[in-house]
């Protein structure tokens, strides 16, 4: 048999390594390498292991099968990523479905299709990239050890370039892994408001915390959210605040107190949380700066957090993102409610 599959062939090859990746990401998700790069990078490394093996049964191992196993592993794994992201974005999410008409969720659900698409969108040109410099180095190293200078139709720059390939999604998929193997699991996001009132009175409108009085950004729709706060002592020292979390995964509790006042800052260390968000992210402080402005008064809100999941260049930024627009929210709040 050549290359040359026909549809069905091609279509069958895709469904093996769809199957096969489903169950292997299912297996990870079960385990404690839930938020390392064995749930998010090996799965692609599966996809490609199943089309050679795909094509070493068709016999079809002839020169220029590694561009061929690329092409179709990064195929496959888009397919599987978009049909992913569809399915989450349909499934009810308990945390996500109040106060909204049939219209709101559905132009609400269209913008997080949307903005997730672009995800995925960045993260497959990003692996393209990659990809694409892997070949442009085994194009040189091995056109050359085979003493084919002109040509990348041989065996070994085959073998060579899926073994680079093969390689760096084998290092990248066990990040997270072993502890000391992440990349700058710390971060932090902090968003910034003026108020038109004194910090006196914003000091005061943080004694209490309420639901915001406007809508939520979009993307924020598909994580958890906070649908109650149960326990609310207020922003002085050693006063505690527990915060009921829903979502998909479930609920549970943030819990936090105020371990730093002074005229200008309060700090809220995260005594525990059971949230769904615990999975993904690690909250460590809540800082609240507010300092006089020629304005009124400028409110800094702070997350600080460690970064659970893995691989880093692709949910450092993102989790810092969805960080910062949670921040937001919450200093909006207060503006409209000092102001109000």
């Amino acid at each position: 048999m050549s290359t040359r599959f026909s549809s069905v062939e091609t279509g069958m090859g895709h469904a093996i390594a769809v199957t096969v990746a489903t169950i292997y990401t299912w297996q990870v998700s079960q385990s404690a390498y839930v938020t390392s790069g064995l749930q998010f990078i090996a799965p692609l490394l599966v996809i490609m292991l199943v089309h050679l093996g795909w094509l070493w049964l068709a016999k079809g191992l002839r020169p220029g099968f590694a561009n061929l196993v690329t092409r179709r592993s990064l195929q496959t794994a888009l397919g599987l990523v978009l049909g992913i992201v569809f399915i989450n974005m349909i499934a009810p999410m308990p945390a996500g479905a109040r106060g909204m008409d049939s219209a709101g969720n559905f132009f609400g659900g269209l913008l997080v299709i949307l903005f997730c698409l672009g995800v995925v969108a960045a993260v497959g040109a990003a692996l393209a990239f990659l990809v694409w410099l892997f070949y442009r180095l085994i194009t040189t190293v091995f056109s050359y050890l085979s003493g084919n200078n002109n040509k990348k139709d041989t065996r070994l720059f085959d073998f060579g370039s899926l073994g680079v390939v093969f390689l760096g999604l084998g290092l990248a998929s066990l990040e997270g892994v072993p502890q000391a193997y992440r990349f700058a699991p710390a971060g932090q996001s902090a968003a910034s408001v003026v108020i038109a009132a004194s910090p006196a009175q914003v000091w005061q409108t943080m004694e209490r915390t309420a639901q915001p009085s406007f809508a939520l950004p979009e993307v924020l729709h598909v994580s958890p959210q906070p649908v109650a706060v149960l326990v609310d002592e207020g922003s002085t020292l050693g006063a505690r605040r527990a915060v009921k979390i829903e979502g998909r995964e479930g609920a549970g509790l943030l819990s936090l107190q105020v371990v730093e006042r002074s005229e200008t800052r309060a700090v809220f260390a995260v005594l525990s949380d059971t949230s769904p968000i615990a999975g993904w992210v690690g909250h460590r402080r809540l800082i609240y700066d507010v300092v006089p402005d020629a304005l009124g008064t400028r409110l800094t809100v702070t997350l600080e957090f460690d970064r659970l999941l893995a691989p880093a260049v692709v949910f450092g930024p993102a989790i810092t993102a969805a960080a910062y627009l949670a921040m937001d929210v919450l200093a909006r709040d207060i503006k409209l409610r000092a102001e109000g």
